[in-house]
C-alpha cells in the first residue's frame, strides 16, 4: 500500500506560488496500477508518484464555505485537480482544519470523497494510524477550544447558508487574516506539545500519530515492544513543500521542488 499525506497549503488565490506548486504535484499523483503503462510514462523530470491514497490533513484551504455545487472562484483549479487524482484511481480524503472545516456538503455529498471532521483512526497495511488536523490536541488554549466549538456549531452552520455566499467570502477572508495575528504558541513550541501528545498514544496500539498545525515537518521513529512506531507533524505547502509517503510499512518526508522532488534536508 502507498499513501501521501499533505497539511497547511493555505491555498487562497490561483496565482500564489504555493498554489501553483500544489496543481503541479496533484498533477503526478497517479494509482499504482498505471506505474508501467505506456500511456503513463513520463521523463524523469516529470516521475510520478505512485499512490492508493491522498490524505489532507487539514487546512488546505485558507478559508471554505460553498452552497451546493457553487465553490469560491479561486478554488476551482485546485479541486479541478483533485477530481482528476481521484479519476486516476487515487481515493482522496480529508481531515477539517482550522481554517477548512464544513467540507462534507462538497467533497462528500458532490465529490464522492471522505472527508474526517474530527479524529480518526486508519489502517495502513497493519499499521494503526491516529489522522487529525491537531488543533485540538493543546488543551491549554481554552479561548480558541470554545471558539472552535462556536464556528462549528449548528447554528454558524444554519447561518452560513443563509447568508449570500459573496458576503460569506469576504468574511472569511478577512477572518483568516485576522486569524494569523492571534497569539498563539510558536511553531516549536506547538510542535512539542504535538510530538508530546503522539509519543503518549504510541505506548499502546497506536502505530503512528500523523498531525497538522504546526506547520513543522518532523517524523521521530521509535522502536516500542519490537514494533516500529512514529511520531509526525506534516510541515506546511508555505515554506517546505512537503509530503510523507508511506510504503510498506515505512513513512518517509520528501520536499516538493518544482516537478521533481527530494528528501527533506537534500
Amino acid at each position: 500500500m502507498k499513501a501521501v499525506f499533505i497539511a497547511d497549503a493555505h491555498l487562497k488565490n490561483s496565482c500564489d506560488l504555493n498554489y501553483r506548486k500544489m496543481l503541479n504535484f496533484l498533477s503526478l499523483l497517479i494509482h499504482p496500477s498505471d506505474v508501467n503503462s505506456p500511456l503513463k510514462r513520463e521523463s524523469a523530470a516529470r516521475r510520478r508518484i505512485p499512490v492508493d491514497d491522498l490524505y489532507i490533513g487539514g487546512d488546505f484551504f485558507d478559508f471554505w464555505f460553498c452552497r451546493g455545487e457553487m465553490v469560491y472562484p479561486e478554488f476551482l483549479p485546485v479541486i479541478l485537480a483533485l477530481i482528476a487524482v481521484r479519476d486516476r484511481g487515487v481515493r482522496v480524503h480529508f481531515a477539517e482544519g482550522n481554517h477548512d472545516f464544513f467540507l462534507s456538503d462538497y467533497f462528500t455529498r458532490i465529490l464522492g470523497m471522505e472527508v474526517f471532521t474530527d479524529w480518526t483512526t486508519l489502517m495502513l497495511d497493519d499499521c494503526k494510524v491516529l489522522f487529525s488536523h491537531g488543533d485540538t490536541v493543546d488543551r491549554s488554549n481554552v479561548q480558541y477550544l470554545r471558539l472552535r466549538k462556536l464556528l462549528r456549531s449548528r447554528l454558524i452552520y444554519q447561518l452560513q447558508r443563509r447568508l449570500p455566499l459573496s458576503w460569506l467570502w469576504k468574511i472569511a477572508a478577512a477572518c483568516s487574516a485576522t486569524s494569523k495575528g492571534q497569539s498563539r504558541p510558536s511553531e516549536e513550541k506547538l510542535s512539542g506539545i504535538l510530538h508530546a501528545f503522539s509519543a503518549a498514544k504510541i505506548q499502546g496500539e497506536i502505530d503512528a500519530v500523523i498531525l497538522g498545525h504546526c506547520h513543522q515537518p518532523i517524523l521521530k521513529e521509535f522502536q516500542i515492544r519490537g514494533r516500529r512506531k512514529y511520531t509526525i507533524t506534516l510541515g506546511d505547502w508555505i515554506r517546505h513543500f512537503s509530503y510523507l509517503y508511506y510504503e510498506d510499512g515505512i513513512f518517509r518526508f520528501h520536499c516538493f521542488k518544482g516537478e521533481k522532488s527530494a528528501r527533506c534536508g537534500t
